[in-house]
């Protein structure tokens, strides 16, 4: 009898089938091709010299230069064009008014007769108004945007009384006198307002 074709190859393993070369692409791998980095090049540009830079003043400002007392090595910078000087006096005038406040606080704490004082009192006094006086020279400048306390103080306190009135005022009446006339009409009026409150104070330590 015939065998059956089954039985023939029921115990061999079926061969794999080969892939036609020509339906399936071969894969390749990709190749990254490393591309050398370019290092940044640092190009140092010559220094400027004089000779290559050309100077432009944009300043509208132009100050005037004025001798304190006719002294020389006192000259007074200031730019009498400068129309925000009102604001400035308007807002540090205040704080100049409170200053003086606390001087005749200070002041009305020292007994009238100078042997009543005890070294401790004087050493507070005279560290607290020294105090003062520094904020008081610090507005000073503030409103003419220049060092005048320093330049026209002659080593004197701001409090100090000096030709009728505070050394302070002096200093603002004499110098408001270079600005527009508005200026110093404007300081009169709160000149006359400080000094209704500090009166007392002028005519206690000052006569």
């Amino acid at each position: 009898m015939t065998k059956s074709t089954s039985k023939l190859f029921e115990n061999e393993e079926p061969k794999p089938m080969q892939e036609d070369a020509m339906n399936t692409p071969v894969e390749e791998k990709e190749v990254e091709e490393s591309v050398p980095e370019k290092k940044a090049e640092v190009v140092k540009m010559p220094s400027a010299t004089d000779d290559d830079i050309q100077d432009i003043n944009l300043s509208a400002i132009k100050k005037k230069r004025f001798r304190i007392n006719g002294d020389s090595n006192k000259i007074l910078e200031l730019n009498t064009s400068d129309m925000n000087i009102a604001s400035r006096l308007a807002i540090a005038y205040e704080r100049l008014q409170t200053y003086m406040e606390d001087v005749s606080k200070v002041l009305g704490e020292v007994p009238e007769e100078t042997d009543d004082i005890s070294k401790e009192q004087e050493t507070l006094a005279t560290t607290e108004l020294a105090k003062i006086d520094a904020k008081m020279k610090q507005e000073i400048d503030y409103i003419f945007d220049a060092p005048v306390s320093e330049v026209c103080s002659d080593g004197g306190s701001m409090y100090d009384p000096f030709e009728g009135m505070f050394r302070f005022e002096h200093i603002i009446d004499a110098l408001s006198k270079l600005y527009e006339n508005n200026l110093n009409s404007e300081f009169n009026k709160m000149k006359r307002r400080v000094s209704a409150k500090t009166s007392k104070y002028t005519k206690k330590y000052h006569n």
